[in-house]
């Protein structure tokens, strides 16, 4: 049995890399081994990164990270993941999101009532044309959420255009 250079771990026969660490396995054999059982060289991967703890976090916490842009399915990952940076991360963009879809909204419901209330023949078109600028909108923030969405499955962490930098959790935690 041998052991890992960089980490210590125990071995089994015949690795090529190390379990725990991901450090690749130098051959140790003798002169005598090769002549009696000659055994391809295998291909290994250069320069392979041992997975550190952001990668594996990523890995497993996937689809909390899209669940985090679907409206407000952002509480799932909140409150079920908080162990996970990544989940939180993705849980922040998602309720960040979920505010401005929220406050929209209100708007558009505020001005569709105006606008309805004193609708004449006159100021139909307006109403046209402010209706078009809302609904473009809303194409906005369905194109943020497949961007972050989008991230969530490649495993990263980037902020969301134009709104990523606000942050609601920090805003109002009272840990300042």
């Amino acid at each position: 049995m041998s052991f890992c250079k960089n980490c210590g771990s125990n071995l089994p026969e015949g690795t090529t890399f190390c379990s725990s660490c991901g450090t690749p396995v130098e051959a140790q054999t003798t002169a005598n081994q090769q002549s009696v059982n000659p055994q391809p060289q295998q291909y290994q991967v250069p320069n392979q990164q041992p997975m550190n703890n952001d990668v594996a976090d990523a890995q497993d916490n996937k689809f909390m990270g899209v669940l985090a842009y679907i409206g407000i399915l952002f509480l799932v990952p909140l409150f079920a993941a908080k162990q996970s940076k990544f989940a939180q991360f993705h849980a922040k963009q998602g309720l960040t999101l979920f505010v401005f879809e929220v406050a929209y909204s209100i708007f558009v419901a505020i001005i569709n009532g105006i606008l309805k209330a004193t609708v004449t023949w006159s100021t139909l078109a307006l109403f046209g044309t402010i209706s078009s600028i809302l609904n473009f909108l809303n194409v906005f923030f369905f194109v943020v959420a497949i961007i972050g969405i989008v991230n969530a499955v490649k495993g990263e962490c980037k902020e969301l255009p134009l709104i990523g930098k606000i942050d609601f959790i920090a805003m109002f935690s009272k840990n300042k």
